[in-house]
């Protein structure tokens, strides 16, 4: 994983009860690469005893093709369990669509966006649809 550690790219704004994901650079390679991402979301969401919003910057992200699927699959594993609701983003629409496509694969909407602003309008949108249930 390059750059920035993994321990430094999350950050939690309570006030808000957003979770921010800084993948910008990240490289994933392996299965125990997911894991260790699995583990890191999961050891600052578990102690929140509640669900959050997520936005997440994929921006110059990498992962290798042949684990997409289980990549996918860790992701809606958190999604179900700590989100109610995720938006994503990247300049990238190769990336943009891999990874949607792997998402849709798991049933996750893949809600992915061309910028942080539209990320952020959407996720806007899916607080005020939660606050009205």
């Amino acid at each position: 994983m390059l750059s920035l550690p993994l321990e430094q790219r999350f950050r939690y704004d309570a006030d808000q009860n957003i979770f921010f994901i800084h993948f910008e650079r990240l490289a994933v390679r392996s299965l125990e690469d997911i894991e260790r991402v699995r583990h890191a979301i999961e050891s600052r969401l578990a102690p929140l005893e509640k669900k959050v919003f997520g936005i997440v910057n994929y921006e110059s992200f990498t992962i290798t093709p042949e684990i997409t699927d289980a990549f996918g699959e860790m992701v809606q594993q958190l999604v179900d369990h700590f989100y109610y609701g995720v938006t994503r983003y990247t300049t990238r629409s190769f990336l943009r669509l891999k990874l949607g496509e792997a998402l849709q694969r798991r049933n996750v909407a893949p809600h992915i966006y061309e910028s942080a602003e539209e990320a952020r309008a959407h996720l806007l949108e899916l607080a005020r649809k939660a606050a009205t249930v």
